[in-house]
């Protein structure tokens, strides 16, 4: 069974959807409402489990309480093991908002105050712990920044989840073997981003374009994989799923391409579900 370690930030989601988001000073009734874990690695954490790959993530879940209580059992039931690396009893996890449309198929995300925990423990052994891949999401920072020795030294793969270009964006492109990022994360478009892959000596990355499709480049050779033809209901989420199935069908198939094409498919099913895990029930 393929193990992956994903490295990120947890967070509580406060959800709605609405049929349509309300104008300045307007209101609108909610047609389904939840409260859930996310966050990038999170979810796709959550993914990779459900598709049958042993999943652990590394995360900040700080001092004890009803918040952190919920989210470790969220994670237990999903057959996630949880390494909590705070060391900071001060930290709580963050609560982030997010109001999505059916009418659009659209979402809208208020995240949580507060900064990442900066006191984080010593965890050398999970990076070099025997986790076929290890994903990382730009999150987490100070503790990647920790433990950068230890992810230079690891043999396996190191996955990138690129949301938004970011001033710590550079140092985690340094560790990756395959970014896989969204259009916003290089604003100067997939040409700039693959000049610059070439610079650090990445011969293999993915752009994720939405309704655009998938863009990858592998070893000189490249093509673009079409968006599934759905009518999305919620998106939310979709990035994550996308590269937790990514992880699993890479470590079960060896293939690249093969392996965009199966987390485009299950991405785009997922964004005909509300929320983050009605699809695995469907």
């Amino acid at each position: 069974m393929s193990q992956a370690l994903f490295i990120g930030r947890s967070v509580l989601d406060v959800t709605a959807l609405v049929a349509d988001f309300p104008g300045p000073d307007g209101k609108a009734k909610a047609l389904a409402n939840d409260v859930i874990p996310g966050g990038s690695a999170l979810n796709a954490a959550v993914t990779f489990a459900h598709l049958g790959g042993t999943a652990s993530l590394a995360t900040s879940l700080g001092s004890p309480g009803p918040m952190k209580a919920f989210l470790a059992s969220d994670l237990s039931a999903r057959n996630v093991t949880v390494h909590d690396v705070c060391n900071d009893p001060d930290y709580r996890i963050p609560l982030s908002t997010v109001v999505s449309t059916r009418g659009l198929g659209t979402r809208m995300i208020v995240n949580g105050a507060g900064d990442e925990c900066e006191d984080v423990h010593s965890r050398n052994d999970l990076i070099l712990g025997g986790a076929d891949l290890i994903q990382i999401d730009q999150y987490e920072r100070h503790f990647v920044a920790a433990h950068s020795g230890a992810l230079q030294a690891y043999e396996g793969t190191i996955i990138l989840d690129g949301g938004s270009w970011k001033d710590w964006s550079p140092d985690f492109l340094r560790l990756a073997d395959i970014p896989i990022v969204s259009e916003v994360f290089c604003p100067d478009g997939p040409r700039a981003f693959a000049n610059l892959c070439a610079e650090l000596g990445i011969f293999r990355w993915a752009m994720t374009r939405g309704q655009r499709g998938v863009l990858w480049h592998e070893r000189g050779a490249e093509g673009e994989i079409p968006a599934l033809p759905i009518d999305a209901v919620d998106t939310m989420g979709a990035g994550d799923i996308f590269h937790g199935a990514f992880c699993h069908a890479f470590l079960e198939s060896g293939s690249f391409v093969e392996a965009l094409n199966a987390a485009n498919q299950l991405a785009g099913r997922s964004c005909t579900h509300v929320g983050t895990r009605s699809w695995m029930d469907a």
